[in-house]
């Protein structure tokens, strides 16, 4: 017996259904081209009111070259010139590690290895007269003997910040124009060696920098947090203490809030600062690099490190991320050769 109409439409249907489920997914990241000659190597981007800027290194026959670019609608990228101090030997080949901006300036960090040890020659650079120029300061300011590591920059209505650490513990360097830098140690905690990962600033002005406090000869940290508003006075904000390994490793605003992310144990977890409270989420992820970048688009957070973390949720990514920023709805991601954009 011949199968109806109805029966025949049925199975068309469900063979059309089938078929359509069996197709993957659209790719929902689209690859964002930069014009760069030379193999690229990204470190950091930010979205600066309005203005995305990407920046990292190009690499050509074995050297590094500092190389940074910027777009307003996030597809057309323009490259921004560098301009080295002309007294600078290890300017010329810096690899752009963050970058901060704010009310137009825009400054960024940028390091090679040098010397004898090999050790990190860190210069910072500012945005003059449309190209990132070189800041000459001397030696000790970021190197010396008690040099630990440099690290990431911010910016706010009071000029820059950059986190970092001594052999003594937690530092900070502090800009108001983005030239001249000066080194501020931060509080100590008795018992304790103080690490300093990020800053921000507060919606006040004040700066909040984040790390952590590990008790001496000990696996314990508690999570630590510095406000000050110059440098010369400072009071801790530290979250609720817990037990183990705690470390917060990058922080950002939203709104008059702020959203910080780190290390708990051996995983991840989100902390919000609100109305001078601090909460933090549920573990999840975790990887033993720490967090790499953090973000907060669509009102979620997103963390790279280990993969891509949106709420605390796996997301899948066209690569491993290496830093995020957000517009809005607009995620992009860099992986280490590479520019994506997607909407969360």
């Amino acid at each position: 017996m011949k199968p109806s109409f109805s029966c025949g439409a049925a199975i068309i249907s469900a063979t059309l259904a089938l078929s359509a489920c069996s197709k993957p997914a659209p790719d929902p990241w689209t690859r964002l081209d930069l014009p760069v000659s030379g193999s690229l190597e990204l470190h950091d981007l930010a979205d600066c009111g309005g203005r995305w800027y990407a920046a990292g290194a190009a690499l050509s026959s074995g050297a590094t070259r500092p190389v940074a670019w910027t777009s307003t609608d996030a597809m057309t990228w323009t490259p921004v010139p560098f301009r080295p101090s002309p007294d600078s030997y290890y300017g010329p080949h810096q690899v752009i590690m963050s970058i901060a901006c704010s009310g137009g300036k825009v400054a960024m960090v940028g390091g090679v290895p040098g010397g004898v040890h090999g050790n990190p020659r860190v210069s910072t650079w500012r945005l003059a007269d449309g190209a990132m120029t070189e800041n000459s300061a001397p030696f000790e300011t970021y190197g010396g003997p008690d040099a630990i590591d440099v690290g990431r920059i911010a910016a706010g209505p009071r000029g820059f910040a950059i986190a970092g650490d001594r052999v003594s513990g937690a530092a900070a360097w502090l800009s108001g124009d983005g030239h001249t830098y000066h080194l501020v140690t931060l509080p100590g905690l008795a018992g304790h060696q103080t690490m300093a990962r990020d800053a921000v600033a507060l919606a006040d002005g004040r700066w909040a920098f984040v790390g952590g406090a590990a008790v001496q000869d000990s696996l314990d940290e508690q999570a630590a947090v510095w406000l000050t508003g110059d440098g010369t006075a400072w009071t801790r904000d530290d979250p609720p203490a817990a037990s183990g390994y705690n470390e917060i490793q990058r922080v950002v605003r939203d709104g008059d809030d702020l959203v910080a992310a780190g290390v708990r144990g051996t995983r991840f977890a989100v902390w919000r600062w609100h109305g001078g409270t601090w909460t933090v989420s549920s573990a999840f992820g975790g990887d033993p690099s720490g967090v790499r970048s953090l973000t907060v688009t669509g009102g979620k957070p997103v963390v790279a490190g280990g993969g891509l973390w949106v709420d605390g949720s796996p997301k899948a990514a066209p690569a491993p991320p290496i830093a995020v920023a957000g517009r809005g709805n607009t995620l992009i991601l860099a992986s280490a050769d590479g520019l994506w954009s997607t909407t969360v």
